[in-house]
């Protein structure tokens, strides 16, 4: 009696694991809302984060993402105004090729190499390049954006019209820099941050200890 009651127990036990288990996939179409699924190979489709409800949680891979809608999010949305996400739900490791990201998107992490029309997301890790603008919590690489690059922390070289940050690590290239805590190079029309631990090259410099044109440190 014992020993079918243990049998029983087990059969039960190993049931719930297979249930909760997340499967792995070379394909898979976006979006996704049934079971819990990791793409090793290539997701295709609107994009990962189209619904709240999202099963896929990581993809490693070829991620392509084409949203006739991006260009209405573009024009609509401000990931500004929700401020920096705090921490990733998603990963997506390899190559990101989209035309944009969903507001939902905002909690993906990329690592590798990301082309976009625009994205939101916690941390790119690699090379981006973006045709608008990146806005990521994290940024560490090599970022180019045709508009902006905006985070909150950030390490490597930042190519754009205005580079933000609240916190970096390396050389911002553009037309307006502007960093809170900043440690590297700032070459631009105006160079702005409140501590610094480096130099800025442009027409006007301003920092916590003076300001000048051309040169400041």
């Amino acid at each position: 009696m014992k020993a079918k009651f243990l049998i029983l127990l087990m059969m039960f036990t190993l049931n719930g694991f297979t249930q909760n288990d997340t499967k792995t996939t070379l394909f898979s179409i976006t979006p996704r809302s049934s079971g819990s699924l990791k793409v090793n190979g290539l997701a295709l489709g609107l994009g990962l984060n189209m619904s709240e409800n999202n099963s896929i949680k990581s993809v490693s891979g070829l991620n392509i993402e084409i949203n006739p809608l991006s260009i209405f999010i573009l024009m609509f949305d401000d990931s500004s105004r929700r401020g920096f996400q705090e921490t990733p739900t998603l990963h997506v490791n390899g190559i990101n090729i989209g035309t944009g990201h969903s507001n939902m998107n905002e909690d993906i992490a990329y690592s590798g190499i990301s082309i976009s029309l625009f994205n939101a997301g916690y941390s790119c890790n690699g090379i981006s390049i973006n045709g608008i603008y990146n806005y990521s919590t994290k940024l560490n690489g090599l970022h180019l954006s045709l508009l902006s690059n905006d985070s909150k922390f950030a390490n490597g070289m930042f190519v754009a019209f205005s580079n933000n940050s609240q916190q970096l690590n390396g050389i911002q290239i553009g037309v307006l820099n502007n960093s809170q805590n900043f440690k590297g190079i700032q070459i631009g029309i105006i160079n702005k941050c409140k501590t610094q631990k480096g130099l800025q090259i442009g027409f006007w410099n301003s920092n916590n200890k003076r300001s000048m044109p051309f040169l400041n440190w």
